[in-house]
C-alpha cells in the first residue's frame, strides 16, 4: 500500500510540475533542489552545506516544511526506519513551489540582500516562471498531508520554518562581475517552457489528445507574466494564441483547412464568450480533444496525393451520391486504379471508407438532435434508411435506435 501510495504520488506531483527527491547522506542530487541555480550564481556553493541545514532543522521533528532565502517553499522528511532500505533513500524533499507569482519587489529585495548584480534581474524572472505556482500554502500542506498520514500514521505532527532569514546570514561569494554574466538560466528556462509547448503541439499533431493535455498541464506550470492587470483577459489573450498554434499545428499534419477553419472559429467565439478563468481552463482541455480529434478523422498525412485529394472530397462531399466510379472521374484516373491504390494506402475499400464517414457524422446527430433516423440517414446520404440501419449496425454492433437509447440512458 505504501509503495503503491509512493509512486501514485510521484506521478501526482510530476504532473503538476513538483519534483519529489529521494536522499541519501550527504544530500545527493540536492542541486536538482532549485535546477542548478544557487549553483551559477555563487561561487563553489555547496549543496552539501544546504544539506547539513536541513538535517539540523529535523533534530527535533522529522517532518516540516520550509521557506527558503529565494522565497522557494518544500517539504522535508526522514523516512521511518523501516523504509529506508526498501526505499535506498534516508530523506525524501518536495518541491519547491512558489504561491502566486514573485514580484519584481521580491526578486529585487533577495537580489540585494545576496549582493547579486542588477543584470540579473532577468535569469530570476525566469527562474521563477518555471517554479510551479500553487495557491496558498495551505493547499501545499494538504496536497502532501494524506502522504504524510500514510508514511507516520497518527505521528504525523509537522512544523513551518521559515529560514528566509537565516539563510540570507550566510556569507557566499556572489557574482561581481557583470561581464561574466551570461543569462543561461533565463535562456535554459525560456528554452524549457518553448519545448514544453512544442510536446503539446506534436502530441495533437499526432492525434493524440491523452498525451496533449499531459503535456499542457506540464506546460502551464510554466509562469507567463501577464499582460494586464486582468486575469480574464489575460488568460483569453493566452487562449487565442493557443487556437492559433493548434490550428498551425492541425494542417501541419495534412488535415484539410475547411475542418480547421470551422473549428477554430467556432473556439475563437467560445473564448471571447467565456468569462471566468475556470472556464477558460476547461476549454483549453475541449481545444486539445477535439483538435487532436481532428487530425485522427481527416488526416492526409500518410496518404498520396491522390488519395489525399479523394479522401478530401468524401469528407466534404459525404452528402451526395458518391461511388468508385464519381470519385475515379473526379481524381481522374481509372476506377480499377483508384480501387487499388485506396485499398493499399487505406486498408479498406473506397466503399467502406465512405459509409465510415458517413457513420461517424450519423453518430453526432444522435448525439447531439432530435432528427429522426430518416432525417439523418438522409443527412449523411443514405436514400434508404434501411439501408442506413444495416451499415451502422454493421460498424457499431447496434441499430441507430438502440444507440440513441443508450445515450439517453447515460444522459
Amino acid at each position: 500500500m505504501t509503495v503503491d501510495l509512493i509512486n501514485i504520488y510521484k506521478e501526482i506531483l510530476s504532473a503538476q510540475g513538483i519534483r519529489f527527491h529521494l536522499l541519501q547522506k550527504p544530500g545527493n542530487d540536492l542541486e536538482k533542489t532549485d535546477y542548478g541555480f544557487r549553483k551559477r550564481l555563487f561561487k563553489d556553493y555547496d549543496y552539501n552545506d544546504y544539506f547539513s541545514m536541513l538535517l539540523r532543522n529535523s533534530e527535533e521533528i522529522k517532518l516540516y516544511f520550509y521557506r527558503d532565502d529565494f522565497l522557494l517553499n518544500y517539504c522535508f522528511f526522514e523516512f521511518p526506519e523501516e523504509l529506508k532500505e526498501q526505499y535506498e533513500a534516508e530523506y525524501a524533499l518536495i518541491g519547491p513551489v512558489i504561491f502566486g507569482l514573485v514580484p519584481e519587489s521580491d526578486i529585487s529585495r533577495i537580489m540585494k540582500e545576496h549582493k547579486l548584480p542588477v543584470a540579473l534581474m532577468k535569469d530570476f524572472s525566469e527562474f521563477y516562471n518555471r517554479i510551479p505556482s500553487l495557491p496558498t500554502h495551505d493547499f501545499w500542506v494538504s496536497l502532501i498531508t494524506p502522504l504524510i498520514k500514510t508514511l507516520f500514521g497518527n505521528n504525523n505532527d509537522y512544523r513551518f520554518i521559515d529560514l528566509y532569514d537565516s539563510m540570507n546570514n550566510i556569507e557566499q561569494d556572489a557574482v561581481l562581475d557583470l561581464n561574466a554574466v551570461d543569462n543561461s538560466t533565463s535562456f535554459e528556462a525560456i528554452a524549457d517552457r518553448y519545448d514544453a509547448e512544442d510536446r503539446v503541439l506534436d502530441a495533437v499533431a499526432m492525434g493524440n489528445a491523452n498525451d496533449a493535455i499531459s503535456y499542457y498541464r506540464l506546460f502551464r506550470q510554466f509562469n507567463i507574466a501577464p499582460r494586464t492587470p486582468n486575469a480574464v483577459r489575460n488568460h483569453k489573450n493566452w487562449m487565442i494564441i493557443l487556437n492559433t498554434k493548434l490550428r498551425v499545428a492541425v494542417r501541419r499534419a495534412k488535415v484539410h483547412p475547411y475542418y480547421i477553419d470551422e473549428l477554430s472559429r467556432s473556439f475563437a467565439i467560445n473564448i471571447e464568450n467565456t468569462n471566468n478563468t475556470i472556464q477558460l481552463q476547461n476549454l483549453a482541455t475541449t481545444m486539445l480533444r477535439k483538435y487532436a480529434m481532428l487530425v485522427s478523422n481527416h488526416s492526409t498525412r500518410d496518404y498520396s496525393a491522390l488519395i489525399a485529394k479523394c479522401t478530401d472530397q468524401i469528407n466534404l462531399r459525404y452528402q451526395e451520391k458518391l461511388s468508385l466510379e464519381t470519385m475515379a472521374d473526379f481524381c481522374n484516373v481509372t476506377p480499377g486504379y483508384l480501387s487499388a491504390q485506396f485499398r493499399k494506402e487505406t486498408g479498406m475499400t473506397l466503399t467502406d471508407y465512405i459509409h465510415s464517414v458517413r457513420i461517424r457524422r450519423a453518430t453526432l446527430l444522435l448525439n447531439s438532435t432530435d432528427n429522426t433516423i430518416q432525417e439523418i440517414a438522409e443527412q449523411c446520404g443514405f436514400t434508404d434508411s434501411n439501408y442506413f440501419t444495416r451499415v451502422f449496425k454493421k460498424q457499431k454492433g447496434i441499430s441507430p435506435v438502440e444507440y440513441r437509447k443508450r445515450i439517453g440512458n447515460k444522459n
